[in-house]
């Protein structure tokens, strides 16, 4: 039998469960601010952070764009004006490293597991698979260097990359120092200019050979090979002394052009560049702050590959970085809630 209830009680008892629900306390939001690096492997990763943060651990996310050397000093301060560096790349910042990480004020916290960052120099799989160039001194080979002249006629281009990169002047130094500087042009290209010749080529299936760095979107559209070159053993100029990879009888000795008009002759690199190791800094306040939080940057890694494939969405397909970051994580959960572990799978799980 259906005993109706008495209204007055029901009034007391609707009362009661309102005043019991307004005595609540309204938990606050964790706010991450996320310094905004502004190339493409940064962006996506960016990206990524903010979606889990958000979508998983409830929180609310900004990001603030600057320089590294500014980012890194103000996630340093560990007053919530930064709290994530997303793609810090060593070597290249092992002053800052030092000073913020493992030395100095020990304020920012790594990720375990980096990713590997690969450069040096490309060309299609189908010319090594061809004519079996694996190596950077096959290209003293006239029968080779002959692979990779212009369609119309001329000496053979080594496409070194955009002007002023540091990377653009080893390529010279290296083109020197491995024998082969006699047989190649070095053309200076912008990378847009790079790729375009790369599709070019492919699409011609002729030689190009060109400087290049992984992550990047070519990486998932081409099927591309880093020629061999000697392993590296030490920095061996000056400005180098203190750091751990220095040695005096090393294989790079690099004189910038900015120091030194005769750089060219005065420079000497017999190997290849040192594998770069890269990795999500976090302010070490976020440890008390949003421990759930702290504990997924410390957790996060990702594939190279998965990075060169967003790349290729953000840059080559012009997806928004935010729906390819969004739609990547909900693409691979077992992924993300390995990030995630016993701190976050329960937390704000997206149907």
């Amino acid at each position: 039998m259906r005993c109706p209830l008495n209204k007055s009680f029901t009034r007391t008892l609707g009362a009661a469960a309102l005043l019991l629900g307004l005595s609540l306390p309204v938990l606050a939001k964790d706010k991450i601010v996320i310094g905004e690096q502004n190339w493409t492997g940064a962006i996506a990763i960016q990206n990524i952070l903010g979606e889990v943060i958000k979508s998983r651990l409830d929180g609310e996310v900004s990001y603030l764009a600057g320089d590294v050397p500014v980012l890194f000093a103000a996630a340093a301060k560990g007053d919530g004006s930064v709290d994530v560096l997303t793609d810090i790349w060593l070597p290249n910042q092992s002053a800052a490293w030092a000073k913020y990480v493992t030395g100095g004020t020990r304020s920012l916290v790594p990720n375990k597991q980096p990713y590997l960052g690969v450069q040096g120099f490309y060309i299609p799989g189908y010319l090594q698979d061809k004519y079996g160039v694996k190596s950077v001194y096959d290209l003293q080979k006239p029968e080779v260097a002959k692979l990779f002249e212009p369609l119309g006629g001329g000496k053979a281009q080594l496409l070194v990359g955009p002007a002023g990169w540091e990377s653009t002047y080893i390529g010279e130094i290296k083109a020197k120092d491995f024998g082969f500087a006699d047989k190649f042009e070095s053309v200076s290209t912008e990378a847009s200019v790079t790729y375009a010749k790369l599709a070019a080529a492919y699409k011609a299936q002729r030689g190009v050979v060109f400087y290049a760095y992984t992550p990047d979107w070519i990486f998932s559209a081409f099927d591309l090979r880093r020629l061999d070159e000697p392993a590296f053993d030490g920095y061996a100029q000056d400005n180098k002394k203190g750091d751990p990879l220095y040695k005096a009888d090393g294989c790079w000795k690099f004189i910038s052009p900015t120091v030194d008009a005769d750089w060219l002759s005065k420079s000497k690199i017999t190997c290849a560049y040192p594998d770069a190791r890269v990795y999500v800094l976090a302010s070490s306040a976020l440890q008390k702050r949003a421990p759930r939080i702290a504990a997924f940057l410390e957790n996060f890694s990702i594939e190279p590959q998965a990075l060169n494939d967003l790349i290729l969405k953000i840059e080559k397909e012009q997806q928004p970085a935010a729906q390819a970051a969004k739609e990547w994580v909900a693409a691979h959960p077992q992924v993300v809630n390995g990030w995630l572990g016993a701190s976050g799978e329960k937390v704000g799980v997206a149907q």
